[in-house]
């Protein structure tokens, strides 16, 4: 990058044009390892731009879907509109009632609407998130350091000063430790986590090709954190975290993430994707009040993506699906 370009450069725009990692084709490999069914499609628009996908099958008791997380990825709105003509192709062809979106890019809730979309009862992936800069060439440790706040400063320091070690594993046997702290946050939060077969199979699938990997905080050579990360050689992101109780002085969880922006620098990353948090101005009772606080204490710049939609396709169904799911939910 030329001076001008680093001090130009804009995080929002930088994450919102290109892929999520949950569209990418080891993604599609870890779905399928796991027993799901998925569907990729990508073409060129009547305009010059261009889209792809990635689906997963998803069949449930009332109703069936493809599923795209975080996609269509789109460069432009004719391209979004021709993705969504082949996802309807592509759900007539999978007997299913439904496909489930969450577009990328510049698009606002009435451009949605004119495409026939649909906001769906509840997000699946959350639309909020904040990215930090983590570029080698114009941010340094010291800055990471020091956008976080004073508390996360100090609790990074103290683990480095009571022996604390941060360690990296491609390893999929090692995905035991996570486990392990995973059930232990469970107990303690009342949380449920994927099975351990989900967490097995994708330390089987994307850790030998480094799409995806766990940092491990260690002091007398005993993992205290673990945190699984997602990586698509520019992105990286934060994904899953756990840890044992006994140690709130050092707070392991904090000198990980702290480590985490420090090693995604270190591998020439553009972006850390803290992989969701509240929406803007969620008070202290919303849901993830406590893990946004945390995330926003490290600093970075937030992004809004529109969330999730629905594309109707077998009408009827649909429309008995969501009866079904009001009837349920009251």
């Amino acid at each position: 990058m030329t001076s001008t370009e680093l001090e130009s450069f804009d995080p929002v725009s930088f994450y919102l044009a290109r892929k999520h990692f949950l569209q990418t084709e080891p993604w599609g490999e870890f779905q399928r390892a796991y027993g799901n069914e998925t569907v990729s499609r990508s073409g060129t628009a009547s305009d010059g731009g261009t889209w792809e996908y990635l689906a997963i099958v998803e069949r449930g008791r009332f109703s069936s879907r493809l599923y795209c997380p975080y996609g269509p990825f789109s460069t432009t709105k004719e391209a979004l509109r021709e993705a969504l003509d082949s996802l309807k192709k592509e759900s007539r062809s999978y007997l299913v009632d439904f496909a489930r979106v969450e577009p990328r890019g510049s698009f606002n809730a009435e451009d949605l609407k004119e495409m026939g979309l649909r906001p769906a009862a509840r997000n699946v992936q959350p639309p909020d998130t904040i990215v930090n800069d983590v570029r080698a060439n114009a941010v340094s440790e010291e800055d990471i350091l020091l956008r976080g706040s004073t508390t996360r400063r100090q609790l990074y320091r103290y683990s480095l000063r009571d022996g604390v070690e941060y360690k990296t594993s491609y390893n999929p046997a090692d995905i035991k430790y996570f486990l392990e702290m995973i059930h232990e946050v469970a107990k303690r939060t009342g949380i449920t986590p994927h099975e351990d077969a989900y967490f097995e199979t994708l330390a089987q699938t994307l850790f030998p090709q480094k799409a995806a990997g766990m940092l491990l905080s260690v002091l007398d050579d005993m993992p205290i954190a673990t945190l699984i990360f997602y990586t698509d050689g520019t992105t990286a992101a934060y994904a899953h975290a756990g840890s044992v109780d006994g140690y709130k002085k050092i707070s392991p969880p904090s000198g990980l993430f702290m480590h985490l922006q420090f090693f995604a620098r270190e591998s020439g990353h553009t972006l850390l994707d803290t992989y969701g948090v509240a929406p803007e101005g969620a008070g202290k009772e919303h849901d993830w009040a406590g893990f946004t606080q945390f995330k926003e204490s490290f600093g970075g710049v937030r992004v809004h993506c529109p969330g999730t939609w629905e594309l109707p396709v077998n009408k009827l169904r649909y429309t008995l699906y969501n009866l079904v799911g009001r009837i349920v939910e009251k």
